[in-house]
């Protein structure tokens, strides 16, 4: 299973049990700065252990009881830059799945945990296909609709294409959110395109300037 795969699974278990990304985003943060998969467990013990001296809300200590978990049982044994690779992909589809909470589907996985799978995938209406049609590079900038967005992320529909076959996220982590409305355009340019296991393709995007004069 690759760094790509794990990060999909574990996004579903954070989603499942209702992480808030903010406070999983601390976590991750503390590991990039330390560097250390040791430190980085030892931290996370310490917080489920001793977390009700500085944290006052009992639902933010259960977020890290889950995050525990479910780091235990996808980062155990994983050097520092996998770990820190496959846990940054994990939060940005967890925003992902924030803003469309219709992408997964609960189901039972543990006792104390519940985990979340992306949904079976219809297939395209034929009328939406267009033969030929490629996906857009990295690197590509090109324009498509907002169609979902709430605080964490924005959704943008890619031409030519419907949400079975490719969609395009925008992060807060890279843009600010509020600058977008559902039904707008945005301009946005390609650094990443993941295929997903139900084979819908992903394509991490970020702000692109304005076009010059005469420019696209």
């Amino acid at each position: 299973m690759n760094t790509w795969e794990i990060s999909e699974l574990m996004a579903a278990d954070l989603a499942g049990a209702r992480v808030d990304p903010n406070e999983a985003q601390k976590a991750l943060a503390y590991l990039r700065s330390k560097r250390d998969p040791k430190r980085f467990f030892d931290y996370l013990q310490a917080v489920v252990n001793n977390g009700q001296a500085v944290i006052r809300s009992r639902q933010t200590l259960d977020y890290y009881r889950s995050l525990q978990q479910i780091c235990l049982r996808h980062l155990r044994g994983m050097e520092y830059q996998e770990m820190a690779m496959t846990l940054g992909w994990a939060l940005r589809l967890l925003r992902y799945y924030r803003a469309v909470p219709e992408a997964v589907l609960r189901q039972t996985a543990a006792p104390e945990l519940r985990r979340v799978t992306p949904p079976p995938v219809p297939e395209p209406k034929p009328e939406t296909q267009k033969e030929g049609l490629a996906l857009p590079a990295v690197g590509t900038i090109f324009t498509g609709e907002i169609t979902k967005l709430d605080a964490s992320a924005a959704v943008i529909a890619v031409e030519g294409l419907n949400d079975a076959q490719a969609i395009a996220l925008l992060s807060a982590d890279v843009a600010d959110l509020r600058r977008y409305k559902v039904g707008n355009a945005a301009r946005v340019e390609v650094v990443e395109q993941k295929t997903q296991r139900s084979g819908r393709v992903l394509l991490i995007v970020k702000p692109a300037p304005r076009p010059r004069d005469g420019q696209p």
